[in-house]
């Protein structure tokens, strides 16, 4: 009699417990998506990321999901915090990896990370961001690491970008030669700093004689290629 019983009671107890899944599944479906913190891609662009699996669509099994380290972010975040404002909604605020730079090459501007991935591709130059010009890239991948055709231009390129930032040097691009010399320009001043594997050195001593450089008005060329600590520095006006 007991199984008897049990026989009847378990398809209920299961019937049950779909209807209460299944009513905390509709509840707490998750309808409406917002983001902050995006410069990338649009809102819904960035709603779709983080939307792409069944347990991502509702709060508590996104929840649950996303603090047992499920959630995986696009290539472009470094990290993001999502919270949860009311039952059907998921708010994401974004901490996206910042642009270091930009690469000219082939009509394309290429805007990489301090790690060198490439993180967004234009036709037409973003506005104050900084960018290299050479013809020596082999390829370009989105979210991948930049390859050139020189082994050591992508880490000449690193070093100085990211020393560049370090010393608060504003610069609005620079060049390399078949050889591998760089040449910074700042308004109408040159600046030749040489093929090095570190540019601390020399960019330690630059804010200072390029802001006195630049107050001239003039233009001219500070030739810093081989330079040594100690050595007088010469601006050289051109007529």
């Amino acid at each position: 009699m007991r199984a008897l019983k049990w026989r009847y009671k378990l398809p209920l107890i299961l019937l049950i417990i779909a209807a209460v899944l299944a009513i905390l599944w509709f509840v707490f479906l998750i309808r409406t998506v917002s983001v902050e913190g995006n410069t990338f891609f649009p809102e819904d662009v960035v709603a779709e990321e983080y939307q792409q699996h069944f347990w991502q669509k509702n709060v508590l099994t996104n929840f649950i999901m996303d603090h047992l380290g499920f959630t995986e972010n696009p290539p472009y975040v470094r990290e993001a915090e999502l919270s949860y404002p009311s039952f059907g909604e998921l708010h994401i605020t974004l901490h996206e990896k910042a642009i270091l730079a930009g690469l000219c090459f082939s009509n394309h501007y290429i805007y990489f990370d301090k790690d060198g991935m490439v993180l967004k591709t234009t036709t037409e130059p973003i506005p104050d961001i900084p960018y290299f010009e050479t013809d020596d890239v082999k390829d370009f991948t989105l979210y991948r690491t930049l390859k050139t055709g020189r082994e050591e231009l992508l880490s000449q390129m690193l070093n100085l970008a990211n020393r560049l930032s370090y010393y608060k040097i504003e610069w609005e691009r620079i060049c390399f030669d078949l050889e591998g010399h760089a040449s910074l320009y700042k308004g109408d001043v040159t600046v030749h700093l040489g093929r090095r594997t570190d540019y601390d050195e020399v960019l330690s001593i630059l804010p200072d004689i390029l802001k006195s450089a630049l107050e001239t008005g003039e233009k001219g060329t500070i030739d810093m290629s081989n330079y040594k600590v100690g050595a007088p520095i010469i601006f050289k006006k051109e007529k």
